[in-house]
């Protein structure tokens, strides 16, 4: 069997993809001398707005998946696509608990079309 070599920035790319949500959200959570409140309208905003947690998630992960591919030697539309399908899936499930999220998707296919235009590895 032949192994691909793990380039760094897949690697790094992974690493980050795990990184604490906490640290995507940049809250420390709850100060000690802090009661149980409502969030500050700026914290409201980050995680209702467009550029929340879990639409960072999508992209981050789609972003990995098309970039896997690119590294395994996929061309650029496999890549996309196979990323882009694995957004698509996560929103159908979705769709039969909450809803399907036509934003969260578009997150997907921007990590998706960045992952896809990295370069591969070459076949001979």
């Amino acid at each position: 069997m032949h192994m691909l070599p793990i380039r760094p920035w897949v690697l790094a790319a992974l690493l980050g993809a795990g990184a604490s949500s906490s640290a995507w959200a940049g809250t420390e959570g709850p100060r000690p001398d802090s009661t149980i409140a409502f969030p500050s309208a700026a914290d409201r905003r980050w995680q209702t707005g467009l550029v929340r947690r879990d639409r960072l998630q999508h992209a981050s992960l789609s972003f990995v998946l098309a970039g896997a591919a690119r590294t395994a030697g996929r061309p650029r539309g496999e890549a996309f696509a196979l990323s882009l399908s694995a957004g698509v899936l996560k929103e159908v499930r979705d769709a039969r608990h909450d809803r399907f999220d036509l934003v969260d998707l578009a997150a997907d296919a921007l990590g998706a079309a960045l992952g896809a235009a990295l370069p591969g590895e070459r076949r001979d």
